[in-house]
């Protein structure tokens, strides 16, 4: 039987290396009540800071050593929780950190709406009379762009008070699907298998159509046991951003989103437009997919299934990490020589454990190096998530070294650019070394995967997403039926060719990114741009120089203006229609191989 093994089991180099951050969890509790303690220092500049530009700098300055500080107590607590969700300790502190971060937000949540009362002409008086507050210049202009959407200080307060409580749906959901559900045992060709949250995609991949089938029912079905909470906690979450967005007085829940790193609509319109405008490429992937499989119509249990012949490469962690830095190679010796180091010095936490929250992601703070959360299956696709997150977490890196911790946090448009073109050159680095025709049908099948799964499944989630919003902003109820009938009905658009069963319905049930807040779009527009920042790189060495420039902004400019950086318009749909291009020509390449 295929167990997953105890936190305890797990060997000490494929865990990361959290005692970087405090040796103990006495070390912890110390610098928790050593930011407690200060939170008070910041109230005291309230209703000052237009005094002068010594005073105005001083809170800033203030604020930001105390969030450094409180990134660290937060970023350690909830990597710690993550290890073991039923660890209840772990919980505790993570719940506390969340406390003190809205204590925090709540104590400086008069910064942004009192620098927005004083006339521009006198935000500029300060500036040119304290040289030292150019740091702060972004910063200033990004706060008044947004004046517009910001309530007084009395109510921004309040909104920062609540949002513990807002948080709540979404950690409903987490809690739910990773600490409570306990997901049945499936009888495979070698013995019971567990399904989890981490390895349902994968087990979706193995050759046997009947264990998928076995798989897919038995996944859906226990989902099925809790669909009403999901529903309401799904519901509660949109109407928090339908109701946010009303009261910061903007025109929809989107623009609200979108407004945050100052990405117009109309990026995320032309993506769903130029997506849904181009299906038939989608489709002729999945028929390509049916033929592979020997099928004569395809079932969503299929979709996953590799349409290469034989197993997938097993690909073990250690094999990965060197075809990962290799791949990388375009990008320098110093960028991989970084790479290597990382993975060497514990950056990552590489195995799946009971009660370790599912999926990946990139970590850590500005004043530690990065984190990474794996959850390995010895795959291809865990190979491209290596990748993936090796790419955030470089940025990082990269970001924190050039830019002054006010300016290194980048925006999520951006960070999906950073993760993908890993994975592109990932893919090309594979394609151009295999040779092997079984390896590289593999290659090429990860490859449009890729493709069909973030350009085309996350911007099905994009237009989802937007138009449950809209309906919940007219006032529609969204029930678990109605969201079953409004996503099924988008899902047999994109999936014309395959056969939609009552339980692909209910899909959206278990996807956690409908918490994020219109999140999922950006990883269709990374892809986009990364395939276009790729495809200079490898026409003109010192496109690589403009790529790494464009990371070492962090968040010092808007995105559109880094990627513009990097030599990308995302303004326009061009990049969209090169991927889809570069799509339809990797088809017939497999195609192709396949005949």
């Amino acid at each position: 039987m295929d167990s997953v093994p105890e936190r305890a089991a797990i060997p000490t180099e494929y865990t990361w290396d959290l005692e970087a951050i405090y040796e103990s969890t006495a070390d912890w509790e110390a610098a928790f009540e050593a930011v407690s303690e200060r939170i008070d220092e910041i109230r005291a500049y309230e209703g000052r800071l237009g005094e002068d530009g010594e005073t105005l700098l001083a809170a800033l300055q203030t604020r930001d050593e105390l969030a450094r500080e409180l990134d660290q107590v937060a970023a350690y607590a909830r990597m710690r929780s993550d290890e073991d969700t039923r660890d209840q300790a772990a919980q505790g502190r993570a719940t506390r950190a969340r406390t003190l971060a809205a204590e925090f937000n709540s104590a400086n949540s008069f910064i942004g709406p009192e620098i927005q009362q004083l006339p521009e002409s006198r935000v500029t008086e300060l500036l040119d009379s304290t040289p030292e507050l150019a740091t702060y210049e972004h910063y200033l202009d990004d706060v008044l762009r947004l004046k517009p959407h910001t309530r007084s200080a009395e109510v921004e307060g309040v909104l920062s008070e609540l949002g513990e409580v807002l948080s709540a749906p979404s950690e409903v959901f987490g809690k739910l699907t990773n600490a409570d559900l306990t997901f049945p045992t499936v009888e495979g060709p070698a013995g019971d298998v567990e399904i989890t949250q981490s390895n349902f995609t994968s087990l979706l991949q193995r050759p046997d159509r009947e264990f998928r089938e076995r798989v897919h029912e038995a996944f859906y079905g226990e989902l099925a046991t809790v669909r009403n909470t999901l529903g309401t906690s799904l519901n509660h979450q949109v109407r928090k951003h339908v109701k946010t967005a009303d009261i910061r007085d903007y025109e929809s829940a989107r623009e609200a989103a979108l407004d945050g790193s100052n990405v117009p609509v109309s990026v995320y319109d032309a993506l769903v437009e130029t997506v849904e405008g181009n299906l038939e490429t989608l489709h002729r992937h999945l028929d390509l997919k049916a033929t592979a499989l020997g099928v004569d119509e395809l079932e969503m249990y299929d979709v996953y299934a590799p349409a290469a012949p034989g197993e997938s490469p097993e690909i073990s962690y250690e094999a990965a990490t060197e075809m990962v830095i290799e791949a990388l190679s375009p990008l320098g010796e110093a960028y991989q020589d970084r790479v290597e180091a990382g993975i060497e010095s514990r950056w990552i936490d590489v195995h799946e454990n009971r009660g370790k929250r599912s999926g990946a992601y990139s970590g850590g703070t500005y004043d530690t190096h990065p984190y990474i959360l794996m959850n390995w299956q010895d795959d291809v696709t865990s190979l491209y998530t290596l990748a993936h997150e090796l790419g955030h977490s470089m940025h990082s890196e990269l970001a924190s070294e050039a830019q002054p911790y006010v300016d290194a946090d980048y925006e999520i448009f951006v960070a999906e650019v950073a993760s993908t073109v890993n994975e592109t050159l990932l893919t090309h680095h594979l394609l151009e070394t295999v040779e092997d025709e079984h390896f590289r049908a593999h290659v090429l099948d990860q490859f449009l995967e890729r493709f069909r799964s973030t350009l085309y499944r996350q911007t099905l989630f994009a237009a989802f997403e937007a138009e449950i919003h809209e309906r919940s902003a007219a006032g529609e109820p969204l029930t678990p039926d109605r969201l079953d009938e409004l996503y099924g009905e988008r899902k047999a658009r994109y999936y014309a060719p395959a056969h939609l069963d009552e339980h692909i319905r209910t899909e959206w049930m278990r996807i956690p990114h409908f918490y994020y807040n219109f999140y999922v779009y950006q990883y269709a527009t990374g892809l986009s741009a990364a395939v276009a920042i790729v495809d200079r790189i490898e026409s003109d060495s010192a496109a690589a120089t403009d790529y790494l420039d464009a990371l070492r902004l962090g968040g010092s400019e808007y995105p559109l203006d880094v990627l513009q950086t990097a030599g990308v318009d995302m303004a326009d749909s061009e990049p969209i229609e090169t991927a889809i291009g570069e799509y339809e020509r990797r088809i017939e390449e497999m195609a192709d191989l396949l005949a």
